[in-house]
């Protein structure tokens, strides 16, 4: 009788398991094996993260991937974890999504304490790591190096190769002194790279501009890479090798962008990844043996997957660092975060608020265990069975590029197969909006379409000296570098008035070329030949130059992002060369469904430059 018992419970045992559904027994794994976690916030204690010695054991790459780039919590964990990762396992490089040339500004303050950290984030263009949060890690970081004790010193580095400025400028300075005939003979193709055009309506960030990313390109900056190889001796002797080593990657960026950009974008996204996973592999190659990298970029930048027919920067550093390469991936259930407004019309850079995620959701599930803040290891998965095979087929999680529709109250879902994607995926229940350094830098977003009717203003009559010219874009992110806009009641070129652009010497902060610009109706314009005239001189450094600009753009939602190019753009060919006064004329047509026109004075680096009896006249 008691044998029959004990089969009877043993039987009863057996079918109460296999009555669990899949779900069930997910959640269920989950509750057992979640890692949880006390904070969020650096400088408390670190016992929670003591497995991550384990989980990271001897890898030279940590990246950590982030569910949108707006979550407050999110940053504020990964700069916990970066504190743990150089304290406790010696990593010493903090590599981030942005310009590889330009993150050397802020790697000068992060290791020697140079500059400012707040006009650095400026310089490296992307709103999304403009934020307190990520300023708080550079302050941090900073803090590290400037102990004396900690003898093992953490670099700071962008692999992003999108934005051309910095790294084309540098690239060109060196082969002008090591081979000018090269320089000569290459600049009338790649010189438009190093202007710094710094649209404040793109974020700071520069149109696209296809003469820079056409086939003749391509050829050009693949000679000069060539050169660099077969010149190296003469290169290295008329220069030193380390100059030598750092031109030659600034210039292997622009093969990057160029391919990036070529043929409409087509292959923008797989070129991108390529590069940048290129460009942590030669960080890794350039800082030696004993260097340790963590990555800081979006989920599907770390993840280890192809997509859509190209492979993401983590696939590739899986490829070439296996093990070595260890990959966290962030996940949030619900709360605010900030985006751009993809709605029209747009309301800019905003906070949006979305409820918890669906049933279907890999978050859903870490709610549904009981979890709040916590990873989980995917080396610790079962190695068959129901739990292995939900983790190793495409689940739905939440995710935001960057963008987000207002009154939208559910995230987008991206699939991911999370057991061959990530090692860690690391969970926080709710979250709120990052703090940006400044609003005031959002005023002038491309998506809140903000013109003018008709010109205004233009002879700068309107306001007393000493006020910022009404009617004009004068944007706080130039201010943040040290750039000025006034009227000025000194040497106009008529009336009482001129507009003056200065910014004195100072340290460089990225490529900000700061500009005056004014932005009109195209409507009553269509069809018809304009001419933008203005007044204009300028006093400037040797290494700067000022000049004047009219561009004609599509409809709102034909911008840079989808690589649709300006109708008109005079880019930098009417340049400012004389401390007296010059009258400039550019003429240009005005397509049938041109949106808005603008024009203005930029200012490449220091110095001063002057504008004065602008008009906007139709050419019968």
């Amino acid at each position: 009788m008691k044998l029959v018992s004990f089969f009877f419970f043993i039987f009863i045992l057996l079918n109460s398991c296999t009555d669990k559904s899949s779900e069930e027994q997910v959640i269920e794994w989950i509750s057992n094996h979640a890692i949880p976690l006390n904070s969020v916030l650096a400088g408390t204690d670190n016992t929670d993260l003591q497995l991550l010695k384990d989980i990271v054991g001897d890898a030279r790459i940590v990246s950590l991937g982030e569910p949108t780039h707006g979550n407050r919590e999110v940053f504020q964990l990964k700069h916990r974890m970066i504190e743990y990762l150089v304290i406790e396992k010696g990593f010493n490089i903090f590599a981030l999504e942005c310009p590889f040339g330009e993150a050397y500004d802020i790697n000068r303050y992060v290791v020697e304490g140079i500059g400012e950290p707040e006009k650095a984030l400026a310089g490296i263009y992307y709103w999304s790591w403009d934020t307190q949060e990520v300023l708080d890690l550079l302050k941090w970081l900073r803090a590290y190096n400037a102990n004396t004790s900690h003898k093992n010193k953490v670099k700071f580095y962008g692999f992003d190769p999108q934005d051309p400025e910095r790294a084309a400028r540098v690239m060109l300075e060196y082969i002008a002194k090591v081979d000018p005939d090269l320089e000569k003979n290459v600049r009338p193709e790649l010189g438009v790279l190093e202007v710094p055009f710094s649209n404040p309506e793109l974020e700071g960030r520069r149109h696209f501009i296809p003469e820079e990313s056409d086939s003749l390109s391509l050829i050009e900056i693949q000679h000069v890479l060539k050169e660099f190889l077969e010149k190296k001796e003469h290169y290295v002797a008329a220069s030193s090798l380390s100059e030598w080593i750092l031109a030659k990657q600034h210039a292997q960026q622009i093969e990057y962008y160029i391919k990036s950009n070529i043929n409409d974008g087509l292959n923008y996204n797989k070129e991108r990844d390529l590069g940048a996973a290129e460009n942590v592999k030669w960080i890794l190659d350039h800082e030696g043996d004993e260097a340790k990298a963590i990555l800081w970029a979006h989920n599907s930048h770390v993840g280890n997957s192809p997509r859509k027919g190209y492979e993401m920067m983590g696939y590739h550093l899986r490829q070439w660092y296996g093990e070595q390469s260890k990959i966290f991936g962030f996940f949030f259930n619900k709360g605010s975060f900030r985006a751009l407004d993809e709605g029209f019309p747009s309301n800019g850079m905003s906070d949006f608020t979305v409820e918890a995620a669906p049933k279907e959701t890999f978050e859903h599930k870490m709610v549904s265990a009981g979890l709040s803040l916590a990873m989980l290891d995917m080396q610790q998965l079962p190695k068959s069975g129901t739990v292995h095979d939900w983790f190793n087929v495409p689940q739905s999680t939440q995710y935001s590029w960057g963008g987000f529709k207002n009154g939208e109250t559910q995230l987008p879902l991206w699939s991911y197969n999370l057991k061959n994607e990530f090692d860690v995926l690391v969970f926080i229940d709710s979250t709120t909006i990052v703090k940006p350094i400044s609003n005031a830098d959002f005023e002038f977003d491309a998506s809140l379409d903000k013109k003018l009717d008709h010109p205004t203003n233009l002879d700068f009559e309107n306001n007393n000296s000493g006020e910022a010219p009404t009617d004009w874009a004068v944007w706080s992110k130039f201010k943040r570098v040290g750039a000025e806009f006034v009227v000025t009641d000194v040497k106009p070129y008529q009336g009482k008035n001129s507009a003056m652009l200065q910014r004195l010497d100072d340290l460089p902060y990225g490529e900000i070329g700061p500009n005056l610009k004014q932005f009109i109706d195209a409507k009553p314009y269509r069809g018809k030949t304009i001419r933008f005239i203005a007044a204009a001189r300028a006093e400037v450094s040797p290494s700067s130059f000022a000049f004047l600009r009219l561009a004609i753009e599509p409809t709102i939602h034909e911008n840079t992002y989808r690589m649709n190019s300006a109708f008109f753009d005079s880019l930098d060919k009417f340049r400012v060369t004389s401390s007296e006064w010059n009258i400039y004329e550019i003429e240009a047509k005005v397509a049938e469904n041109a949106h808005v026109i603008s024009y203005g004075i930029y200012l490449r680096d220091f110095g001063t430059s002057w504008l004065d009896a602008v008009q906007i006249e139709i050419v019968e």
